[in-house]
C-alpha cells in the first residue's frame, strides 16, 4: 500500500503539459511511424557569422518552408523549379507533409530573427531511386541568404547523408543560366552532360566506386 501511495504522490508532482502547444510542438507529440534523426542535427556558421540550425525536416516544417518561398525571388523560383511559380508545387509540400526518410533525405537551414523565432535560410532534399543506387536532388535558399556559403553547407549535409547510406550516384538538372549553382558544384567535383538543346546541364557526382570482382567484371 505504500509502494501504490508513494507512486500516486509521485504522479501528482509531474509537470502537466502546457494547455496551449504551438501548432509544430503538436505535430511532434503524434506518433510518428518512424524515428526522428536527432543525431543529424548540426549548428554551423555562415561566412557573415550567424549562426544556423542543419536539421532533418520534422512535421510542421511546411508551413515555414512556404513563408521562405515567398522570400524567393522570381528568378530563383524558376531556376529550382523551371517555372515561374507563384507558390510551392504540391508534390515538393508533400515531401514535408508525409515524411519518409528511407526515400527522401532533406534537410533545411534555420536562423533565428530579431524577435527569437526561426525562420528557414535553405532547403536541399534528394530522392533516392534504390534500384539505381542514385539520388536525384534539389538545392534552393532564400535570395537574401545567398552568397554566404550556406549552399555549400547544405550540399555538403546531403552528400555526407548519401555517402553513409552508400549511395553511388547524385545527380540533377540545372539550367544552363544558373550560373551560381553551376559554380558551386563545379567546386564540389560534379561532372557536367550538357543536353543537345543546350538549355540544361545534367551534373552528376560519383559517391562510390565499383568494385572489380575476381572475373575482371564490376561488382
Amino acid at each position: 500500500m505504500r509502494n501504490f501511495d508513494l507512486l500516486t504522490s509521485l504522479s501528482a508532482l509531474r509537470c502537466p503539459p502546457p494547455l496551449h502547444l504551438p501548432a509544430e510542438w503538436r505535430e511532434l507529440l503524434r506518433p510518428l511511424p518512424f524515428r526522428y534523426p536527432l543525431e543529424d542535427e548540426q549548428y554551423i556558421e555562415t561566412s557573415a557569422g550567424r549562426r544556423v540550425l542543419l536539421r532533418p525536416i520534422r512535421p510542421g516544417d511546411s508551413a515555414a518552408y512556404e513563408a521562405m518561398f515567398h522570400l524567393v525571388a522570381r528568378d530563383d523560383v524558376r531556376f529550382r523549379f523551371f517555372s515561374y511559380l507563384k507558390q510551392l508545387p504540391s508534390n515538393e509540400l508533400l515531401r514535408f507533409q508525409k515524411i519518409d526518410y528511407d526515400l527522401n533525405i532533406n534537410y533545411i537551414a534555420l536562423g533565428i530573427t530579431a524577435s527569437h523565432e526561426r525562420e528557414m535560410l535553405g532547403v536541399v532534399g534528394a530522392t533516392v531511386v534504390p534500384e539505381e543506387s542514385s539520388a536525384e536532388f534539389g538545392l534552393l535558399i532564400r535570395s537574401d541568404q545567398k552568397g554566404r556559403g550556406l549552399g555549400r553547407m547544405l550540399m555538403e549535409k546531403l552528400i555526407g547523408a548519401c555517402m553513409d547510406r552508400g549511395i553511388a550516384t547524385l545527380r540533377a538538372e540545372v539550367m544552363t543560366r544558373n550560373l551560381p549553382m553551376l559554380a558551386l558544384v563545379r567546386k564540389m567535383d560534379f561532372q557536367f552532360f550538357y543536353q543537345a538543346d543546350g538549355s540544361y546541364v545534367e551534373i552528376r557526382l560519383r559517391l562510390r566506386r565499383e568494385k572489380r570482382d575476381d572475373s575482371g567484371g564490376f561488382r
